[in-house]
């Protein structure tokens, strides 16, 4: 939008911090050999520790031949269990013998110089460094003491460190990582700038930008506990639960679609809502996990315990045509169990699907017993539903729709019990009809536009040939005799009948089903099929009239399906128009409504074929009774059908009631009942619209998928390398033997949660601290935030990962210091297990978060990637934080909590190659916040794209952060960014109505939370001038820049000026500065 307008000029100091880094400091590759080891003996006089220092070198050299992966090891040596590292091996040789690397055969072969002999052998291409070597030997001579994997030890809670500058930490965190650098010679950065502060933790916890009033009352406040008391008001606010469920919501794999092929609509914005209720009320994080794995367990389970288990249906789903069900049941399941590993347990448990896991104690038979927790939801593999959730599912109405729908049940019922006392009145009322009947003249049958008509009373017309292996079969029919046919024969009436594309003519029979087939048909063989028919396909009534199947071509159905066994009077009528409104279909004499699958007829459908009746030119064979077959040159209308139909009824009339077969009395009474039972219909009709009504509301109340399990469950087997149709060993369900086992009890998914969150459990609570702690400082404790195992990286800070799991998981007292100048306030406050916001709090208010971010030459080259802590964090807002602020800046955005998913601006056919059609919404749900943006994961919304944000077809950890030219594009052309540019322009205009300086200021203050520097106001002055000056020269393109999206331009606005304003706030809007934290 701006590109053609003006040029972006970077604003020097400050504001320019894109690539400022690399050129502002001296910085090589070799300078990264200096960071302090966060994962090695640092010097020679510290003692080797296995799991810091061993075990990460047989992880990445040794494990893939000697690990847990029983089908891949070598030599019998398998190097992550203890007892068989040690043992002696087939050779006679031990690879380790504790105190003498001189007999340890593992040394000698890491020194060896042979090929034949080194390890890891040259092929693997993974050689062992020299360093790595020495460590080992020195290992070995230090007595090869093994540890048990870091991650599989329950936490304990370790003591304080001491600390050298004791007025540095405001609580414990910050002793743990003070101790960290004042062990490496550090020290932690200065307090960040009181406006930076807080426009960092509202980010973090609201994912909105502080108001200027925010700012300036948090300025002003002297108190020595303003900040905490901010924290506590973000913690309140309703916005923070939004915050956290963002990054919840990639975990879970949520979207608005189902993803695969046809990416077809889903619900699940109850769920969403449900996730921001949990955050918000600081619902334990026990029970968060509980609840959403197992809520429909629980004992006497809520609404909102049931829609929580939607976390696990939240999985891709299929509905392709020819995919294979089983295949895709089995997709779900996988997803499922791998989703578990990565949230609770911080394992890449999803490389076990196919083998026993190279690095790790995990193999495919546990991965598979977890599967089995997964695999007893009442699901289908394709679910065949494109527009509204799979079964199982929980409708969830609003108060006022619970009422209505109350209201319809009660009309409901009322409806079925009207309609059943005509029902028991139809006895008495049908024999009074009879009466009445009988006195009348017999109507005249209906002759007009008949071309033919076929009786077979006891032979076929004269015209009519047999074509099968018996002799015609003959039965009673409703006139006369009928044609029976068995699904061998058919007959051929040769050129009896001919119609054309623009003939009207109409068909009619009696017919007792016995299966599908062609009633009758004059058409061709494939491919063209051209030509009519009259068939019954699923025991509904059908009419082809084709002149190449399936381009150019009439199809139309009965909704609804017909009784076999029943004698049926079907007719057909065709107008001669060549569209499918010009075809009726009747059954009993009442018209039908119809489903139109094809309405392309332009071309003649007129054949030489013969008029067959049983068959469709050998294919499509009938079985059943025919009888009656009348052919006419005519629309039938009116009272044509009907009267058609009474003459078939009037045999029956002319008996006693007496003399009446059981099946003449049962015709007779559907018959009255269907046609003249006049109390009856009008009953039936009121019914009808009641299930009509009733069924409108359901649809219109909102459903979540849910979990549920299957009675008698389903069975699960090991799938050999992964293979669904490869079936192995039956297995029940049960949790990996390297972790703690499950609690006693039913094996099923709530035991499954219950362990997870147990206080034995050594993993859940460390993986989840983690994600919190990389949250706000952009990395975790443990870098590989998704694999605590054998293969991820040690903690930069083990004790203080362990210190905080503790808390977490146990609660308990924590401290809190505060001071202003010389005023020092200590505290100490008692806190619940599992509790989120507690956990959040502690860290925001730690002096490691609140430090500067700026950073020295040193600091880049002793800690480039702030593991150690010297400085604050510094990360880039996410994709949907990045639209937010904008929006809030403008003071465009909605802050409505929950609801629908919305669709704001999007480029046209970003959808074409999907299922569904893209409308965008309007007013003010295009300023809803990006958490609730349709979430569609073949195409999701471009400019979250852009900024990282995951389609959520899998489980996502941690969202990459890259930069390209695009997102910078986005943020000059997006409508939603340039509509907040002018949102923003409008804003400093009507608060600061005279004065250019003052507007410029404003606008400043709004997208940064502080005041321009005298440079940066003066290139923001200069950039007015030129787009000024510009637009006055072109007032059309100012016009057009304003056009740009659906908010209101003020009526008495001066364009140019506007415009000009709006590509200050552009300008602003695309500043670094502004989308990072």
């Amino acid at each position: 939008m701006f590109a053609g307008l003006f040029r972006a000029r970077c604003l020097p100091g400050r504001l320019v911090s894109r690539g400022r880094i690399w050129r502002g400091w001296p910085f090589s590759i070799c300078a990264l050999l200096l960071l302090p080891s966060l994962g090695k003996a640092a010097t020679t006089n510290a003692k080797v520790d296995f799991n810091r220092d061993v075990r990460p070198i047989f992880s990445d050299h040794c494990y893939a031949c000697h690990g847990p992966d029983e089908n891949k090891r070598k030599a019998g040596l398998r190097l992550d269990v203890e007892a068989d590292a040690f043992k002696e091996l087939k050779s006679g040789q031990r690879a380790l013998v504790p105190g003498d690397a001189a007999k340890s055969s593992l040394v000698q072969r890491i020194f060896s110089t042979d090929p034949e002999e080194i390890m890891p052998p040259p092929k693997h291409g993974k050689p062992i460094t020299a360093e790595q070597a020495a460590l080992l030997e020195r290992w070995v001579k230090e007595g090869a003491h093994w540890q048990k994997h870091w991650s599989f030890i329950p936490p304990e809670r370790p003591p304080l460190p001491p600390v050298k500058d004791k007025r540095w930490p405001r609580n414990e965190i910050d002793f743990f990582v003070l101790a960290r650098l004042e062990k490496d010679g550090l020290k932690p950065n200065p307090e960040a700038d009181r406006a930076a502060l807080l426009r960092r933790v509202t980010f973090d916890l609201t994912g909105l930008p502080p108001t200027v009033e925010e700012v300036d009352t948090f300025l002003a406040d002297n108190s020595s506990d303003a900040y905490e008391r901010v924290v506590d008001r973000l913690l309140a606010s309703p916005h923070y639960g939004e915050r956290l469920a963002q990054n919840w919501l990639d975990l879970a794999r949520y979207a608005d679609t189902s993803g695969y092929h046809f990416d077809g609509v889903r619900f699940m914005w109850l769920w969403r809502d449900w996730v921001i209720d949990a955050f918000n009320e600081d619902k334990p994080y026990d029970e968060f996990t509980v609840e959403q794995l197992a809520g429909d367990l629980l004992p006497n389970a809520t609404q909102c315990q049931r829609i929580a288990t939607g976390f696990v249906r939240n999985n891709m789903t299929n509905d392709e045509g020819g995919a294979d069900p089983d295949e895709y049941l089995n997709k779900y399941v996988v997803d499922r169990v791998n989703t578990l590993g990565a949230v609770w347990l911080g394992l890449t448990v999803g490389c076990t699907e196919c083998h026993d896991h190279k690095y790790d104690p995990l193999t495919t038979r546990e991965f598979y017993r977890l599967y089995a927790f997964f695999h007893n939801v009442p699901e289908k593999g394709l679910d065949r539903i494109r527009t509204d959730n799979p079964p199982p599912r929980l409708p969830v109405p609003t108060p006022e729709q619970a009422q209505r729908f109350v209201e319809a049940d009660f009309t409901l019922r009322d409806a079925e019990k009207t309609l059943q006392d005509r029902i028991n009145e139809l006895g008495e009322t049908q024999e009074k009809w009879e009466r009445e009947v009988n006195e009348r003249p017999p109507a005249k049958p209906i002759e007009e536009g008949l071309l033919a008509r076929l009786t077979f009373d006891g032979s076929l017309d004269e015209k009519g040939e047999f074509r099968g292996t018996n002799a015609p079969e003959f039965s009673d029919a409703r006139l006369g005799k009928a044609l029976k046919f068995d699904g061998k024969v058919n007959a051929d009436f040769g050129q009896l009948v001919a119609f054309d594309r623009t003939n009207a003519f109409s068909i009619s029979a009696w017919v007792k089903l016995q299966g599908d087939g062609a009633i009758l048909s004059k058409m061709e063989k494939s491919p063209g099929y051209r030509g009519f028919d009259l068939l019954v396909g699923d025991r509904r009534l059908q009419v082809h009239l084709v002149h190449a199947w399936p381009d150019d071509a009439l199809k139309v159905k009965t909704k609804e399906q017909f009784p076999q066994n029943q004698w049926l009077h079907l007719a057909f009528s065709y107008d001669g128009s060549g569209k499918a409104a010009g075809v009726q279909l009747y059954v009993n004499g009442r018209l039908r409504e119809v489903e139109v699958e094809k309405d392309q007829l332009k071309d003649s459908f007129a054949t030489s074929e013969p008029l067959r009746l049983g068959s469709r030119n050998g294919e499509a064979m009938f079985t059943g009774l025919v009888d009656d077959v009348r052919f006419y040159g005519r629309p039938l209308v009116g009272a044509d059908v009907p009267a058609l139909t009474w003459e078939g009824y009037l045999p029956i009339l002319a008996k006693s009631r007496g003399t009446r077969t059981d099946e003449e009395r049962g015709d007779l009474a559907r018959y009255y009942k269907e046609n003249h039972a006049v109390d009856y219909l009008r009953s039936e009709a009121a019914l009808a619209k009641a299930r009509q009504r009733k069924e409108a509301f359901y649809g219109e109340i909102p459903s979540s998928m849910i979990m549920e399990e299957m009675d008698p469950p389903r069975e699960t087997y090991l799938l050999v390398r992964g293979d669904f149709r490869n079936k192995g060993e039956r297995l029940t369900p049960g949790t990996p033997a390297a972790l703690p086992p499950l609690p006693a009890g039913p094996t099923n998914r709530l035991a499954l949660a219950r362990w997870l969150v147990s206080p034995e459990h050594p993993l859940m609570a460390r993986v989840t601290v983690n994600r919190y702690w990389a949250m706000f400082f952009g990395n975790g404790l443990v870098k590989t935030a998704n694999d605590f195992g054998s293969q991820g990286e040690w903690p930069s800070h083990p004790e203080l990962l362990d210190w905080l799991a503790t808390q977490f998981r146990d609660g308990g007292s924590l401290s809190s210091r505060s001071e202003r100048g010389e005023r020092v306030a200590e505290s100490r406050v008692m806190v619940a297990p599992w509790s989120v916001k507690s956990l959040v709090r502690l860290i925001v208010t730690s002096a490691t978060y609140r430090q500067s971010a700026a950073i020295t030459p040193e600091m880049l080259e002793r800690d480039p990637y702030n593991r150690l802590f010297t400085r604050g964090p510094r990360v880039r807002l996410e994709a949907e934080m990045i639209r937010d602020n904008a929006l809030a800046i403008a003071g465009l955005l909605n802050p409505k909590i929950g609801g629908p998913s919305v669709k704001p601006y999007q480029p046209p056919g970003l959808w074409d190659g999907t299922d569904s059609k893209f409308e965008q919404d309007h007013g003010e749900l295009l300023y809803r916040r990006g958490l609730y943006v349709f979430w569609r994961r073949s195409a999701h919304y471009p400019s979250f794209a852009t900024f990282d944000a995951p389609n959520r077809e899998v489980c996502t950890f941690l969202r990459q952060r890259t930069q390209t030219p695009l997102q910078s594009l986005v943020l000059m052309n997006d409508p939603a960014f340039v509509e907040a540019a002018r949102g923003l322009a409008q804003r400093v205009v009507r608060e600061e109505p005279g004065d250019l300086n003052k507007r410029l200021v404003c606008a400043f203050r709004h997208t940064l939370g502080r005041p321009p520097q005298s440079d940066e106001l003066a290139v923001l002055q200069q950039t007015y001038d030129q787009q000024l000056a510009n637009f006055r020269v072109n007032p059309k393109t100012a016009d057009e820049l304003l056009k740009v999206g659906e908010s209101k331009i003020p009526e008495n606005a001066n364009s140019p000026e506007l415009a000009a304003m709006t590509a200050v706030a552009n300008v602003l809007l695309n500043l670094n500065e502004t989308i990072t934290r």
